[in-house]
This record gives C-alpha cells, structure tokens and sequence, in this order.
C-alpha cells in the first residue's frame, strides 16, 4: 500500500477495489483474453468456488498491455443516485477471495497504467489534452498523497469508484488519455514539500469551496474558494439575496455554458454520468414527496414539513447546516442536517446535484410546489471537472488550469 507523506522515487504497483465485501456479490464472470481463459467464480458460504472446483483464492495475471481481463458484472456509481452494473476490461493482474460470504475482487497494477484509464473513466476521452493532463496529474497526486485512505482496512490503495476516483478499466482509453499519462509521468503537484491533496468534483457551480467546510479537516492552502473565472474576485454568495441572483443567472465562469454549451457538454462526460445540466439546475417536490423522502432518510416521520431553513453555507453557497422544521403527533419538531453530504442524502429520493441551493421565494410548503433551485455537481472543492473542461476548450495549458485550481502549488517530477 502507498504510505501517506512518503514521496516515491519510482512506479509504485497500486491496488484497486474493483467488487468490494460491502456490495455483497456472489458471483462474477471474468475472461482473459490472453490466456483464452474463462472464469465463473461464485462465493458459497466461506467457499470460493471457480468454474465448479472449490479453491483458497483465484488469481489471475496478464503480462501483456495488449489484452485484457474483462470482469462482469461490476458496481459503477455506488451508493450514488447513478448506480448501475457495467463491464469493465482491466490491465495487471486480478485476485479473489472470499470476504465473509461475499466476493473480493482486487485489481493490481502500475499506477500509470491505472491512470490512463483514470483520465477516461472520470472524463471523456473526447476531451482536450490539456483537460486529460491535468485530470491525469490531479488523480496521480490524490491517490500517491494517500490523505484519506478510505479503504486501508482492505488493503487497498483505493476503490474503482466516486467514493475514491473512477476507474473502469481500459475499455474507455483513447491514444489521446495514454499520450497525457506518458507526457505526465510521474508528474504531481506540490505544497511545502508534501504532495498535495488535489480534490476534484464534477462541477462547483462557479465558484469552488474551502476544504474544511466539506470535510471538517485543517484548511489546506491549495483547496481554497476559487472563482471559476479569469476574474479574480470571488463574488459574496453568503448572503441570501446575493445567493438569490446569482444561482438565477448564468455568470461568465469556466464551468458554465460560455465555455462549454450546453449542447456539447455531453459528449465530453464519463460514461456512467447522468446527461443534464450540471451548473444551473432545478428540481421541485411536493409536501408528500418532501416527508416521504424525510422519513426514508432519517426514520422522520412528519406530518407536516414547515420550512427548510440554511444554517450555514460556504463560500461557494453550499450549505453546510440546514434546518427543517414541521409537525409530528400535532407537536413541532426539527431536524438538523450538519453536512452537504448528508443534505444532499436526504432532500433527494437518490442523491442531490449539491447543497449550493435556493428555495424557490414562491414555494408554498403546505398547498404546492416545493422548488430547489441549484449550482454545480458535487461537493465543489479543488479542481473543477467542467470547469477545467472550459478551460481546455479555451486554449488554456494543463499547467494554467492546475495553477487555477490549486494556488500555492508547484509541480514536481518524482519518477519517470
């Protein structure tokens, strides 16, 4: 496992989740193509079984970048609102065991090799290069700075999915998203000698967000609000009014539809992102809806919501602490949602676009329409994925779009 604060000095062999213990899978396909080898493996009980013979584990080596391991099905999206079962085609080599009962499928390989397919799992491979570099040298610094370790109780570097950084294989790769890994190689940014935590979401809305307000961590001189702008100047959206105009308006950023048209920006998406409009939104509940999706989330059961109140936002208008007021048994009650994450979880049937919302001045709570007004995909902080995009169809650099995003940073070779 990589080592959180080590800087390697040469290609590091990482290790990615592919079907994770809490999925509870039972079974799965996998063929080799250099081999000719086809594998059903089942989990039974405590026993692994491969195509009907009983075994300790199953491993499965490819030596060759020109054939692949394909596995079926693998879980795309999880836990998120766009959740689905794909195929995936992986470089390196597979292991499989049996987790209490469910399967445990872990995918080992260089990490330039899991980067190139990184750049087109998070993206598309359509995409402009300096958009492919920059993504490229953002998912190689958050995964070799090993900050959150998410699933070091398994032994792994990370998973293939949003909860870590999308990884679904060399299905997806381009000549352009090899040609940005071996032009980046080895290449990270840098802060104080330490390299950096490069965060990045689908789109801040137009203005990113501080660190700590998402994740309650120290401040990070890199993961500061940024106008996602050549404009300097961050707009004040703390103020409701201030919020009111500027979630209502399309302002001139990166991210939105002066930089990327609406009717482009959907062939520049991964594969499993959802086709809409990710920097303006809207979406409206009625007061059945709303205390339905209450009481699924939360346990909740009101028989009447009265109100939802912001308690707190950031910079970027994302709310951090929210207030929803109503009646249970004829008596108030209230409930206090502490996190965008968890705002996001409760006031959508699957998964709010972000907590950088209006309601609507005109929703009426009791008799009609609740409406959220909204900006950006995604908790907004670091590198703006459509943001970056922008920039890249505008002309600017990899180097200008990471500088943009993470101010403080330098960028550094360590290997390659």
């Amino acid at each position: 496992m990589l080592v959180k604060g080590q800087i390697p000095d040469k290609e590091p062999i990482v290790s990615i989740g592919l079907i994770l213990p809490e999925d509870c899978q039972k079974s799965v396909e996998i063929t080799n193509s250099e081999t000719n080898q086809n594998f059903f493996i089942e989990s039974k009980n405590d026993e692994l079984v491969s195509n009907g013979e009983t075994v300790p584990a199953v491993k499965i080596q490819n030596s060759s970048t020109d054939s692949q391991i394909t596995v079926h099905p693998v879980k795309a999206g999880r836990g998120f609102h766009w959740e689905k079962q794909i195929s995936i085609h992986v470089l390196g080599t597979l292991e499989i065991t049996n987790s209490n009962g469910s399967l445990f499928v872990v995918n080992h390989l260089p990490l330039e090799q899991y980067l190139m397919c990184v750049a087109t799992s998070e993206m598309s491979g359509d995409c402009p290069s300096a958009l492919l570099e920059a993504q490229t040298i953002a998912a190689r610094s958050w995964l070799l700075a090993a900050a959150e370790q998410k699933h070091v109780d398994l032994g792994l570097d990370a998973c293939n999915d949003d909860c870590c950084q999308r990884y679904q294989g060399a299905g997806n790769l381009t000549k352009a998203a090899i040609q940005s890994a071996e032009k980046t190689c080895g290449q990270v940014l840098i802060h104080d000698n330490v390299i950096c935590d490069t965060r990045y979401s689908k789109s801040c809305g137009g203005i990113s967000e501080n660190n700590e307000n998402v994740w309650h961590d120290e401040p990070k001189p890199y993961l500061r609000s940024v106008y996602d702008s050549n404009i300097s100047e961050i707009p004040c959206v703390e103020d409701e009014t201030d919020l009111i105009n500027w979630v209502s308006n399309n302002p001139h950023c990166f991210c939105g539809p002066d930089f990327v048209p609406k009717s482009q920006l959907h062939k520049y998406l991964g594969i499993v992102d959802e086709q809409g409009s990710y920097f303006r939104w809207e979406i409206s509940f009625s007061q059945e809806e709303l205390k339905n999706m209450i009481k699924v989330k939360t346990g909740r059961d009101f028989d009447a919501i009265h109100s939802i109140q912001p308690l707190k936002r950031g910079k970027s208008g994302r709310i951090f602490r929210l207030r929803i007021d109503g009646e249970i048994d004829g008596k108030s009650n209230h409930i206090i949602l502490e996190s965008e994450y968890e705002i996001r979880r409760v006031l959508h049937p699957d998964f709010l676009y972000s907590s950088a919302f209006i309601i609507e001045p005109n929703s009426d709570f009791v008799n009609s329409q609740v409406t959220f007004k909204g900006a950006g995909w995604g908790h907004g902080v670091g590198l703006c994925q459509v943001g970056a995009l922008g920039m890249a169809l505008a002309d600017y650099s990899s180097n200008e779009i990471l500088y943009h995003y993470f101010q403080s940073t330098e960028l550094r070779k360590i290997y390659g």
